[in-house]
This record gives structure tokens, C-alpha cells and sequence, in this order.
């Protein structure tokens, strides 16, 4: 994928969380914690931490951390908290340069399941990069994958044909779920492969 040809899709919508960021939550559970003065406090963090209404915007983060410190004895402020909140996260630098030179021959969006705070994230250990594109957060739309209703939702706003439309998630629930929207779908296991896939995808458009 060394040019930046069109591909032949209408858009390109990939996922953020491992695919440009890698997460490992265990560890963002593990670091909380470890902050925490109750013993079950793993099991009842990772519980609280994957909340879809924290997921969707209808729960703040701010009002998770308030319940860690009341109901687990969470012993950090808030600025603790954010370090510990966002402790799980890596850029990978290759993928946010393939996405820059996917960008200047296909229209991509964004479409992730994130909250405000970890986009904060995402966008300053990005550099920013990942802010110029269009994006689709499950916090802002008040929907999530793997929820058809999620799918259909970005492709309406961002006046996508699913059918022609390619997504790009690491997660095999997602992939199944935009597929059965009508989205053409790759699985992503890393880089090379997903450049292995769209240069067979272009090799065999009518257009190429």
C-alpha cells in the first residue's frame, strides 16, 4: 500500500481501540485497584469499567471515579485518576501513518465505543492525528457496537452506503454485527494483513 490510489469503497470506517491505540484492559483494572480498599475491587472495577452507559455517554466518568472513591475506598484524586484511567494505553505509530496515506484517496471515518476522557487520550498521545478525521464516538451518538442500531446510525449521519463501505474492528462480535448491516468487513490481526487485504481488494475492482 506504498500509494495512496482509491480503493474500491465509498468509505473506509475503522475502529480506534486496537487498531491505532492497544489496550490492555486487565491492566487498567489491576491499576485501579491497587488504589482501591476493597478486596473484591478487581471484579467490581472491570463490572463498573465496561458499564454501556459509561460507554454511551449516559454515565460520566467523572461520576465512576466519585463512586471508586465511595464505594471501594479509591484513594486517588482526579488527576490520579486520569494517569490511572488512560495507564493501558500505546499508539501504534505504523498504523496512523497507513490511515494518513489511506486519507489522501479514500474518504475514512472513525467509529469507536470510547468515552470522553479516553478520546481526550487518544487525541494527545496521537498528536492529534487522529482528530482530523471524521469520527463517530459511541459517547457523542449515545450508541455502541455491537448494536446494529450503532451501525445503521454512523452509516445515515455520515451518508455512507454500508454495501459499499469497508470496517475495520479487532473485535470478531463487531465485525459480525456490521456484516449483518451489510458492511464489507476485515477482522483486524495487524497491519500487514490488513495492507494484504486492501491491495487484493484493489487488484480485483473492475476499476484497476
Amino acid at each position: 500500500m506504498a500509494s495512496p490510489r482509491a480503493l474500491p469503497f465509498d468509505a473506509l470506517v475503522f475502529d480506534v481501540g486496537g487498531v491505532f491505540i492497544m489496550h490492555d484492559n486487565e491492566r487498567l483494572f489491576r491499576r485501579l485497584a491497587a488504589s482501591c480498599g476493597a478486596q473484591d475491587a478487581v471484579d467490581r472495577i472491570r463490572a463498573e469499567a465496561m458499564d454501556p452507559a459509561l460507554t454511551t455517554g449516559a454515565r460520566t466518568v467523572e461520576s465512576f471515579h466519585r463512586d471508586l472513591v465511595r464505594e471501594l475506598r479509591y484513594a486517588r484524586d482526579w488527576r490520579g485518576f486520569l494517569a490511572d484511567w488512560s495507564s493501558h494505553f500505546s499508539v501504534d505509530r505504523a498504523m496512523l501513518d497507513l490511515l494518513e496515506r489511506l486519507a489522501a484517496g479514500n474518504r475514512v471515518l472513525l467509529f469507536s465505543n470510547t468515552n470522553a476522557v479516553h478520546w481526550h487520550e487518544v487525541l494527545r498521545m496521537s498528536d492529534g492525528a487522529l482528530g482530523r478525521y471524521e469520527a463517530y464516538l459511541s459517547h457523542e451518538i449515545g450508541d455502541m457496537k455491537p448494536r446494529a442500531s450503532a451501525f445503521q446510525l454512523v452509516a445515515t449521519r455520515a451518508g455512507i452506503e454500508p454495501h459499499r463501505s469497508l470496517f475495520v474492528d479487532d473485535l470478531a462480535e463487531n465485525i459480525a454485527a456490521a456484516r449483518a448491516v451489510g458492511f464489507h468487513s476485515h477482522l483486524f490481526r495487524g497491519r500487514e494483513a490488513l495492507e494484504r487485504a486492501l491491495a487484493a481488494a484493489e487488484s480485483s475492482s473492475p476499476s484497476s
